[in-house]
């Protein structure tokens, strides 16, 4: 043995092993490159590639953050170390056997070594270290799937092989290190610190030398096929997610960027009359598309959507973990069977989403289970399939051009309402560059009217320069869209633009997060490009300039718009604006609030639920001790006020907009 420390390879191996060894592994290496092969065929090359070529910093970026530092995984602590530990581990023990490869089997013929002096002293340690590592965060895995069991895991016999044949290799490894120790005894064990206590309990065991090299024999090829299985099944089980999810983050790196924004599947005005409409929705797995395939194969059943799906939490059928793991099955089956006449999906499970994008805001790899259930309900709405009451909605904005299927008439008396209070009205101006739009809870709820006029009544005390529009404002489109009716959406949208546009109008002030969504972010596909300011960014913007303070309140708590705070992000400006009142924020608060239930068309529909979302998240906003409940959004008010009656707290707490609790500063 040479006093200079290198790396023993099959030294207690017969001679001719690494070439029976390399036979032994070409079928293994053909599954694997077939699988992979497959699968990034049905990705599209051309896709990534495009992917990269637009902005070559941003997918690296996606992957560093997403993939390699694993940041939302990160975010639930315990289990967030563990799978990093686990996936580190694996990769530190690959570079490793690379390094041996190339050792062995490449430089050791030129006559040259690379696992040699120090250089291999530091990579028993770190090899030593990692393993030990991964050993420990594979114990805890498993013990987390037989003993603490956790509701959001899925329990599938998949993920505990992966498990055990992880936990397998790695033990092996380290018995097949304290063996060859123990037989060697090498001067620099040390280095090899499981490996050698391992080595001094072999000791104890009073084993025969020859008996030992028989054991190392058959457990090294033990070892070896294991890893070479662990290899080939990767692109046919869970464990693709590895190369799967770090394309994925970096093809769908817009929904960390805008989450909640939808594809526009065609435009109205382009198509061609005498044309067939283009592929809409998914109703089979030929319609998905090889952006959404890429999601599908990214994701590793965590259960992080389902554990804040307001939806699940409340007790209808959607589980946003199961409509992704439904739609990678059958397309791992590739039938072509329809997935509603084969009672795949239901019309309550994916009409029971509110498109808060909470699922999409928790995957850890950038999946939208959201996406994928409104293009589920394109495909139901394109063939007539949608609820009763999903059918009222959508024939009352054909016919009244608002959801309630209400009369104009309400919004004419609004419009004067508003003109005695001093507001100016669109039609007495000549030209106007911004224009308050009031939206349809504005105009029909009683409730969201009283909002309508503070915010109105403070924008003029400010003397913020706006006139309305209210009489001729019709739905802009936003429930026809999340019930997957594009085609109503598209032709309420086109309408508001040209309404706007002729008037002039340059910027929009919205109090409504789905209105400001859809006039922000939606209608670009559509040619829109107004300014459109939210009445939390105003009304932030005045307190600092000291036009407004605070009304005396007690302790408040604010209930966060899933729109406004986690698809874009306002969550410091409601803080700021109520600055110095006593705020006590609930257990889910910011861009992780949790949604009142009314999104996706669900303030119109009648999805059975178990216990409603807004009683969940009242019951949750009562925790906070706090006497008053501030919202931003009117469909959130109404929500929350309905809670508390159905809870009987209206002697407890009150729901309040932002805009209720300001008043105009007093003139010095």
């Amino acid at each position: 043995m040479s006093s200079v420390p290198a790396r023993e390879n099959l030294i207690l191996m017969p001679e001719g092993t690494d070439i029976i060894m390399y036979i032994v592994l070409a079928p293994f290496a053909a599954v694997f490159l077939y699988g992979i092969y497959l699968r990034l065929g049905s990705y599209d090359l051309r896709l990534i590639w495009s992917a990269f070529k637009s902005s070559p910093s941003g997918f690296i970026k996606s992957i560093i953050e997403f993939a390699w530092a694993q940041r939302r995984i990160l975010r639930d602590i315990r289990p967030g170390v563990m799978h990093f530990l686990i996936s580190y581990g694996i990769l530190a023990l690959f570079i490793g056997t690379t390094l041996v490869f190339v050792d062995y089997d490449i430089l050791r013929p030129l006559k040259t070594r690379l696992l040699v002096g120090d250089f291999y002293l530091v990579f028993e340690v770190l090899l030593d270290a990692f393993g030990l590592l991964l050993i420990l965060s594979l114990v805890y895995a498993l013990l987390r799937r037989t003993v603490t069991k956790p509701s959001r895991l899925s329990y599938r016999r998949e993920y505990l092989a992966i498990l055990w044949l992880l936990l397998f290799i790695g033990v092996t490894g380290f018995i097949l290190e304290g063996i060859r120790i123990y037989l060697r005894s090498p001067p620099w064990s040390i280095y090899s610190p499981v490996g050698a206590l391992l080595a001094a309990y072999i000791g104890g065991l009073n084993v025969g030398g020859d008996a030992l090299v028989t054991v190392y024999r058959a457990l090294w090829w033990t070892h070896a096929v294991a890893s070479f299985a662990g290899v080939a099944a990767l692109p046919f089980t869970n464990l693709l997610h590895i190369l799967a999810a770090s394309l994925n983050v970096a093809v769908n790196k817009q929904h960390a960027k805008a989450p909640g924004l939808l594809e526009t599947p065609f435009i109205l005005s382009k198509l061609d009359l005498e044309a067939s409409l283009p592929p809409v929705g998914i109703s089979s797995i030929s319609d998905l598309k090889p952006r959404q395939i890429l999601q599908l194969d990214a994701c590793t059943d965590c259960g992080r959507c389902d554990e804040v799906c307001p939806a699940l939490i409340a007790g209808t059928p959607l589980s946003p973990r199961i409509i992704v793991q439904k739609l990678r099955r059958a397309w791992w089956k590739r039938r072509g069977e329809d997935l509603f006449d084969s009672n795949t999906f239901t019309l309550d499970e994916v009409y029971a989403c509110t498109t808060c994008g909470a699922c999409e805001y928790a995957c850890p790899v950038l999946i939208s289970p959201m996406e994928l259930i409104v293009e589920l309900r394109r495909a139901l709405a394109l063939r007539g399939s949608v609820t009763r009451k999903g059918v009222e909605t959508l024939s009352n904005l054909a016919r009244a051009r608002n959801p309630f299927g209400l009369g104009q008439g309400e919004r004419v008396k609004l419009l004067e309402e508003l003109a005695q209070m001093g507001v100016r009205r669109v039609e007495d101006e000549e030209s106007v560059e911004t224009v308050y739009w009031v939206g349809c809870m504005g105009a029909y709820d009683p409730r969201a009217r009283q909002v309508v006029k503070q915010i109105a009544s403070l924008m003029v005390s400010a003397g913020v320069r706006f006139a309305v529009m209210t009489s001729e404002e019709v739905c802009n489109g936003d429930p026809a869209r999340r019930l997957g009716e594009e085609g109503r959406y598209q032709e309420l949208a086109e309408e508001v633009i040209s309404l706007l546009k002729s008037k002039g109008v340059k910027e929009v002030i919205t109090h409504c997060p789905h209105c400001f969504d859809i006039f922000s972010r939606q209608y670009r596909d559509l040619g829109a490009e107004f300014r459109v300011v939210s009445h939390i960014q105003l009304l932030h913007r005045l307190v600092k300039e000291g036009k407004f303070k605070l009304a005396a309140v007690g302790p408040l708590t604010i209930h966060d718009s899933c729109i406004f705070s986690r698809m874009h992000g306002f969550v410091a400006e409601p803080r700021e604006a109520l600055s110095g009142s006593e705020l006590r924020e609930p257990r889910r608060s910011g861009r992780q609030t949790m949604c009142c239930g009314a999104g996706g068309g669900n303030y119109w529909l009648d999805i059975k639920r178990a216990k409603r979302e807004n009683l969940h998240r009242l019951e949750e906003l009562l925790e906070t001790g706090a006497t008053t409940v501030v919202t931003e959004c009117p469909f959130c008010l109404a929500m929350l006020e309905d809670a508390r009656r159905v809870l009987g707290v209206e002697d407890r707490i009150s729901v309040k907009d932002i805009s209720e609790l300001l008043k105009p500063a007093e003139k010095s």
